[in-house]
Formats: structure tokens, sequence, C-alpha cells
């Protein structure tokens, strides 16, 4: 019988080919991947990873303590807790662990990818994370059997016999092989390191499954092939182990230095085990900073939410830890300014990221000029709005510096005071995406308006924002459709030449050669009716248009220009601004003319076809509007109503009156372009010629003009 077992022994002992050549080994990984179930069951980890670990811990080679006979003590108590524990979590999955580790593959003489495939065939129900811990337990069976039997040989004789039927090595415990198996320990050790993180990547991932924590999704992507690597590893182990049973004294022991495998998988394994840790530090680390940004945030809005104060409000929106500082900057006197300085004054927060449109700033400034006085009750902050991913390098600083040197207003003297809490409750709360937004904030932090803006630019001034309803009314009722609010502050030689009896006609348009048709057919026009006209070139609301291009092109001793983009942003800004506060307030293209006349400038832009407004003269109180080729089929038809138009005072009307035929007869087809309003899309918008819901598509946009 010994004999026998001898030469099992020396059978298991000899070399077995396990490598696989790195150019079959996606192949094997996607052949293994086949294998896997559409659902994947767990088993509970920690039990099972406690009873591997207390394995390894026992049965680790102390070859000193061995070969002296010095018996290992065990704690009892420990053992039945574990005991008890292994029993609950592997009741149901016992004989897989028995098969792994006695059937299929350990200590076989087998190729290794067949071995390989056995196995993740074997577990194929089971997740990633189970197959490591099973292979783990598997290896620790192996291990720990070999080991119990080398420490229990020297005083126990039933240890002796089942050695000598082993036959174990009787040098396995000798001082000289010490060294031999450091490295085998050493990868063993990695080994369950990698099987311990990838379960805590999987317990971080749970804890957190709504959270899109990139090192995490990264991590979690190769957790398969850390697990391929896992199970080699364990099986390369299972074979060296599997080298010490038949044991011939011609031989001596291997050393991992010995095996090229060992040396192969363990370099291998350290490189996962190196990049596991590296990613759950910085998943870690990502979501202990989410969740200290989460409870600032929440703080912050409570902090909002119970304010009495704006002071209180503009010390959680600063994060100024130096009392001493005054962390405000005042443009127009260059001094810097402390928070308790604007107790008692409303607060206006403008809101912009450093892409603030130049002609928006200026028409501010301008505004801010002509209102700003020494007992103004009210001051304006600027907040800029920048990723907290985007660092404040010198770069982004130098930009900022710039536009800040261009307000008269106060600013924050360091950005980098704004705390990534308030970028977040400004862009949820205040609906801040892209589009620059001015909050008002009365003397008790309360907000009375979460976007003046536009209120501003259509009022033309800042604390119209703080009134009465009704004295706001009161200037809205103010403003009508005429020729002196289209063009008051933009271009206020129109109203002169108004005065003087001349009409005046707007125009604009991207298309240049309708514009230079329209030129030439209005002023033929203009002659046949007997009435002198004055044109100005308007641009277009597309501030990345072709304008430029257009007024260079223009016949000087024709037509009027707008001096400078300043005018032109101005003059579709007011429109914009106008048709926003309308539509917030709740009014439509059917009970508001304003409104409807509005919407139908903006509506005959956007057709891209050119539009006209003509207006003045003796008929003052009119003012016609057409869509491009309407207008020019107009003027060609001019011998149907030339009879009236060349009659003093009747132009305009002779115009309206085949427009609206026109109109009546005709199908149409309006588009309007328009932005966000404070972070959200227009839910309906009523046609200004029919008054149907107009149809709302999502349109993406990048223009790029040199």
């Amino acid at each position: 019988m010994i004999k026998a077992a001898t030469s099992v022994g020396n059978a298991l002992a000899k070399p077995i080919s396990i490598s696989v050549s790195v150019s079959n080994e996606n192949a094997l990984m996607n052949e293994i991947l086949t294998t896997r179930a559409s659902d994947s069951r767990d088993i509970r980890f920690h039990p099972v990873l406690q009873v591997i670990s207390d394995i390894f811990n026992l049965a680790t080679p102390n070859v000193d303590a061995i070969a002296n006979g010095v018996k290992v003590e065990l704690d009892g108590s420990k053992d039945k807790m574990n005991q008890a524990n292994l029993e609950g979590a592997l009741s149901t999955h016992a004989q897989i662990l028995n098969k792994i580790s006695c059937e299929d593959g350990f200590g076989e003489k087998r190729k290794k990818n067949m071995i390989l495939l056995s196995i993740f065939k074997l577990l194929s129900g089971y997740s990633w994370e189970s197959i490591g811990v099973f292979i783990l337990a598997a290896l620790a069976v192996n291990y720990g059997e070999i080991w119990l039997i080398a420490q229990l040989s020297k005083t126990n004789q039933l240890a002796q016999s089942v050695s000598l039927l082993k036959h174990l090595s009787p040098g396995l415990t000798e001082q000289s092989n010490k060294v031999k198996f450091e490295g085998l320990n050493t990868l063993i050790t990695t080994i369950k390191a990698v099987v311990e993180l990838i379960i805590q990547f999987k317990e971080l991932h749970t804890q957190h499954i709504l959270l899109e924590v990139p090192a995490m999704t990264e991590a979690l992507a190769k957790v398969p092939n850390a697990i391929y690597w896992t199970v080699r590893s364990a099986v390369s182990c299972a074979i060296m182990i599997s080298s010490l049973i038949g044991y011939n004294p011609d031989q001596q022991i291997l050393s991992v230095a010995d095996a090229p495998e060992i040396s192969v998988v363990t370099n291998k394994i350290k490189d996962i085990l190196s990049y596991l840790k590296s990613s759950y530090t910085l998943c870690v680390h990502f979501i202990d900073q989410y969740m200290a940004e989460m409870n600032s945030y929440e703080k912050l809005v409570q902090t909002i939410e119970s304010s009495l104060d704006q002071i209180t409000i503009l010390s959680a929106f600063i994060n100024n830890t130096k009392d001493n500082i005054a962390p405000l900057f005042d443009g127009s006197t260059r001094k810097k300014v402390q928070i308790e300085d604007l107790k008692g004054k409303n607060i206006f927060f403008l809101i912009s990221d450093l892409d603030f449109q130049n002609e928006e700033l200026e028409i501010l400034c301008d505004i801010y000029a002509k209102e700003k006085k020494d007992d103004s009750q009210y001051e304006i902050i600027w907040l800029p709005m920048v990723d907290v991913s985007i660092h404040w390098d010198e770069a982004t600083l130098k930009i900022y510096e710039q536009l800040r040197l261009k307000m008269k207003w106060l600013s924050i003297d360091n950005p980098s005071l704004i705390k990534p809490s308030v970028i977040k409750y400004i862009k949820e709360k205040w609906q801040f995406v892209k589009m620059t937004i001015l909050v008002a904030l009365d003397k008790q932090g309360k907000v009375v308006h979460q976007n003046a803006i536009h209120m501003v630019q259509v009022l033309g001034g800042f604390e119209f924002a703080f009134k009465p309803p009704k004295e706001i009314e009161s200037h809205w009722s103010g403003i009508t459709w005429n020729l002196e609010w289209l063009v008051q502050g933009i271009y206020d030689d129109i109203l002169d030449w108004a005065k003087e009896k001349k009409y005046i006609c707007l125009y604009g348009g991207e298309d240049i050669k309708w514009v230079k048709e329209f030129i030439e057919q209005a002023k033929k026009i203009a002659t046949l009716a007997g009435i002198t006209l004055d044109m100005v070139y308007m641009g277009t609301s597309n501030t990345s248009g072709h304008g430029d291009q257009i007024i260079k092109t223009l016949p000087k001793d024709q037509t009027h220009t707008l001096r400078d983009h300043k005018s032109t942003w101005l003059f579709w800004s007011r429109l914009e601004s106008l048709l926003r506060l309308k539509i917030k307030s709740g009014k439509t293209v059917k009970d508001d003319l304003l409104m409807r006349e509005v919407l139908m400038t903006l509506t005959y832009d956007g057709s891209g076809k050119g539009w006209a407004v003509i207006g003045g003269g003796l008929e003052t109180n009119l003012l016609v509007k057409a869509r491009g080729d309407v207008i020019l089929e107009c003027f060609a038809k001019f011998d149907q109503w030339k009879e009236k138009g060349s009659q003093e005072g009747r132009f305009l009307q002779a115009i309206n009156e085949w427009l609206s035929k026109v109109h009546s007869e005709k199908k149409h087809c309006h588009k309007l372009t328009f932005p966000m309003i404070d972070g959200h899309v227009l839910d309906i918008v009523e046609c200004p010629d029919c008054g149907h819901p107009m149809e709302k598509f999502v349109m993406y946009k990048c223009c790029i003009i040199d």
C-alpha cells in the first residue's frame, strides 16, 4: 500500500503544463464569459472569509515552531463562533466547494485552460465575488490539509500515518526549506487581499448605487479579469502544494523560484491588487467628498430657508474663513468691502459664467450708471459660475479679473471662496444653466425675483425689482407697440426723422441677396408713392450670424446701420425680454397686442427670409410689418394698392390692407428659436398669425464665426 501510494504521489508530483500563451489569453477569457448564467447568486462572504483567514493564519508554516514540536493553541470560543457562521453561510454550497477542492482541477494532471474552464462552468451561476471566495476557500482546504498533517505529525501518531501514506517530504518542516515557501505564502496572501478588496468594491457600490463614481465604474468593469487571474493564481498555488505529495528522496522540494508560472501569476496578481487599492482609495475619497458637499448643501439650504436677513445668506455663500479680510471688491472705488457693510440694503446676485456677453454687460453698466446714487438702497454682487471640476488657475483668474474690471458694482475678491454647495444651490434652486440671471433679495433675505434681468432690460432700471406691483404695472401700461419704444436708446436719430414726417423702415435678415433686393424695391416704391423713406438695417437676433459681413456690403447712400454690436444686441434683447416677461406672467397672443407684435417680429426674423417694420410719416399710430418674401411680393404688386398708397397719409394703411388680405389667403409657416427661460423650455407658444400652439422642437447649435 505504501509503495502504491508512493507511485501515485510521484505521478502527481511531476511537472504539469499550466502556462497559457499571451495570444490565447483573451480567447480563454471570452470563452469563460460565455459560461456565465444570466442571473448570478451571492454567498455570505464574510463568515467564509473569516474561516479562510483563520486557516491561512494557523497553517502558514512556522518552521521553527513545527520543528520544535510547539503546539499551536486555539481559541475554542472563536472556533465555535466561526463554525456556526460557516455552516449557515455554506449550508447550500458545501458540495460545490468540495467539488472544486477535490475534483475539478486542484492538483489534477490536466492543462490549465481545461482546469479554469471546468471551475468557471461549475460556478457559472454565482457572482464574480462569490467565485473568488469559493476558489479561495478551496485553496484554503488544500493548503490547510497539508500543513495540518505537517504540524501534527511531530506529536500525533494518526498524523504521522497519514503523512506516511501521502508520502509527504520529511524535510517539509526543516529550517532550510523555510525560504522556499515564502513566495507561495506571499502569493496566497495577495490572492486573499484581491478577493477581499473586490468584495469591498461590491459593498461600496451597493451602498452608493445611485452615485456615479468614475473610478468605481472602471474598477467594476475589470472585476471579471481580476477574478480570472485570482482563479489562475489559486490553481497554480494548488499545483505547487500538490507537489509536496508523493515525495521522492532523490528530488528536492520545489522553491517558488523554480516554478515559472508562480512568478508570472505573482507579478500579475500584485499589479491587480495595486490597481484595486489605488482605485478604492479614489472611490472612497470621491464619496467622502460628495457626502461632505451634500451635507454642506443641506446646511446651506436650511440656512437660506430660515434666514431673516441678507447678511446671513451672503456669509453662507462666501467661504470667508478669515474675519479680518474683506471678501468683496467694489468695481467703482477699487476698494475691498466687508459683508457687514451691506446690512440694510437690497441685494442683487448677478450670476453668469465667464462667457459673459460683452454687449449685455455694457448695457447693464449703462443702466447702473444712470440709476446708481450714493444713497441707493441696493447693491449688485457678481457671482461667477465656474464648474467645480475647473481649477482657478492663472488663465481662468485672468479672464475673471478682466471681466470684473468692466463692472462698477461688487464682485467676489477671490472667486475660489464660492463654495461648491453654492454653485449646486444656484443651479438647482435658481435654475441657472447658461443664460445670465439676476436674483433679487430684499433686506430680509427673501427672494423677490428669481430672475429680474428681463425686467431691468425692458423697463431700464434695477430698482423696479423692489417697487410695489402697482407702480411696476403703471410702467408696463406705458409700453406700446410703436416706433419710439422700438428704437429708444438704440438709434435716437430715428425719432428725429419721424418728427420730420419721414417714413422709417426697420429691416433685418441674414440673406444678403434679399437685403439688397429689398433696399432697391423699397426705394423704388417710396419714389412711386411720393414719400421720403429712411431705412435702417437692424441685423438679426442670431448673434453668431453674418450681420457684420452684410453691413460691409450695404450701399451707404441708401440705408443706415446701427452704430455698434451693443445697439443690435439691445434691440433684440429688449424684444426677447419682453416676450419672456409676458409668457411668464400668463399673457397670450390672443389677449395682448404688444406680445403678438413682438412674437411676430421674432418669428419673422427666425424664418431666415428677412423681415421689415415700417412706420412714421403722417401715420404715427400705425406700424406695418411683414416677412421678407411677403413684403417683396407687396412691392411687386404695387399696382394693386398704389391708388390708396399714393394718397397723403395713407401709405401704411394701403400696405396693411394688402398684407391683411394676403394673410387670410395664404398658408404660413413660422419658426422661433428661443433659449430656455430660467432653465426651462417654454411649454406653449402661440402662433402670432393664427393663435394656434406652435409645435415644439429641440435644437442643438454650435456656431463659430471668424
